[in-house]
C-alpha cells in the first residue's frame, strides 16, 4: 500500500488511548503541610508477583513529616511530585501472575515506601497480610510501621517469659505495640509515660512509671532484681 501525505496526517491526528488515572496526596516542593495537594497520577497495575490494593486507610508517620519538610533530602531526596505514606490497609482488587495466598477481595494491611497516600498502590504480594476482622480500618492502616519496629526490637533483645522489660514512651505508637507483645510473650513490663496515660497502660497489664528526675530509683523500686 502506498502512503500519501493525507494518510500520514490522518494517522498522526488520531487521539492517543486514554490513560486511566488515580488521585493521590503529593507535594512538589518541600515545606509544611500546606504544600500537600490532591493530584492525578497514572493508575498502577499489578505485575508478576504483585498485588494492587485499593486504599481504605493509610498511616502518617514522623518519617513522612520529616521527608515532606526536606529534612532527609541530603541522602534521600524527593522525586517531585512526591507521594508519601509507608503503611496502609485496603482491599486487593488486582493480582499479578504467580501470586498465591492472596486473591481479589482480600482485606489486607501492609507496608511500602512513599506511596500509600493514594487511591491505589501496587506492592509485592509478600508485603501484605490479612487484616484481622475485629481491627478497625484506621488502626490497620497505621499499624505496619510501628508494629514492625516494635516486633523487630523485641526480637533483637531476645525478650522472653519471666524477664522484666522497661519500655520508654510506652503509650506512643511503637511503645503501645511493644508492651502488648512483650506481655503476650510472658514478660513483666514497666512503661514510662505521662500521668494521663497511666490508667490506660494499667488496663493493658503494664506497670506505668512517670518520666523525670528520680526515674532510675522508681524503676529499681518496681524491679529490684
Amino acid at each position: 500500500m502506498t502512503s500519501t501525505p493525507y494518510a500520514r496526517k490522518a494517522s498522526s491526528s488520531l487521539p492517543a488511548p486514554a490513560t486511566q488515572t488515580q488521585r493521590a496526596v503529593a507535594f512538589s516542593e518541600y515545606g509544611d503541610p500546606s504544600v500537600l495537594r490532591l493530584m492525578d497520577f497514572p493508575e498502577p497495575h499489578a505485575r508478576a508477583g504483585q498485588v494492587r490494593v485499593r486504599m481504605r486507610a493509610a498511616g502518617v508517620q514522623p518519617f513522612d513529616c520529616a521527608f515532606r519538610r526536606g529534612d532527609l533530602r541530603g541522602f534521600m531526596p524527593a522525586t517531585f511530585p512526591q507521594v508519601l505514606g509507608n503503611d496502609f490497609a485496603g482491599i486487593v482488587d488486582e493480582v499479578g501472575d504467580g501470586v498465591s495466598g492472596v486473591q481479589i477481595g482480600d482485606e489486607v494491611l501492609g507496608y511500602c515506601t512513599l506511596a500509600a497516600h493514594a487511591e491505589l498502590i501496587v506492592v509485592d504480594a509478600g508485603a501484605v497480610v490479612p487484616r484481622p476482622r475485629t481491627m478497625p480500618w484506621e488502626v490497620a492502616g497505621g499499624l505496619s510501621a510501628s508494629g514492625q519496629t516494635a516486633l523487630n526490637a523485641l526480637r533483637d533483645l531476645g525478650v522472653s517469659a519471666g524477664e522484666t522489660l522497661l519500655v520508654h514512651a510506652a503509650a506512643g505508637g511503637v511503645g503501645t505495640v511493644a508492651v502488648q507483645l512483650a506481655r503476650e510473650w510472658g514478660a513483666t513490663v514497666i512503661g514510662t509515660a505521662s500521668p494521663g496515660n497511666h490508667s490506660w497502660l494499667g488496663s493493658l497489664g503494664i506497670t506505668p512509671v512517670t518520666y523525670g528526675p528520680g526515674l532510675v530509683d522508681r524503676v529499681r523500686a518496681l524491679a529490684p532484681q
